[in-house]
């Protein structure tokens, strides 16, 4: 499968980069051992399928992250959730020059 990049170009789809990129938010929240390794592999697993059940021929890297981001939250995992969405909001905010002057953090709470 093929992906579009945030810069338009075409890449080859590596599952490992949502996994790296789940095991890099997690750690700002946890410790990480081999047990949330294997509990996030099958968040970077669910996150896969889910795209090859979307028959996107070609999904943006957009929609890769909103996957991430929805299957993190089905998974309980709302504190990585939280530390992975603010720093792909972060880094869009460094990408368009505003990375110096604003600082993102979120914090969700579950409404009862």
């Amino acid at each position: 499968m093929q992906i579009i990049k945030r810069d338009g170009q075409v890449a080859e789809f590596d599952p490992d980069k949502i996994y790296q990129a789940i095991i890099k938010a997690a750690r700002t929240v946890y410790v990480i051992d081999d047990t949330w390794r294997q509990n996030l592999a099958q968040v970077t697993k669910k996150v896969v399928l889910d795209l090859e059940e979307a028959q996107i021929e070609r999904p943006t890297i957009n929609i890769i992250q909103s996957l991430v981001e929805n299957r993190l939250m089905d998974a309980g995992y709302i504190n990585i959730a939280e530390h992975y969405i603010s720093y792909r909001l972060q880094r869009d905010l460094e990408r368009n020059g505003y990375g110096d002057n604003i600082i993102v953090h979120l914090r969700f709470e579950q409404i009862k």
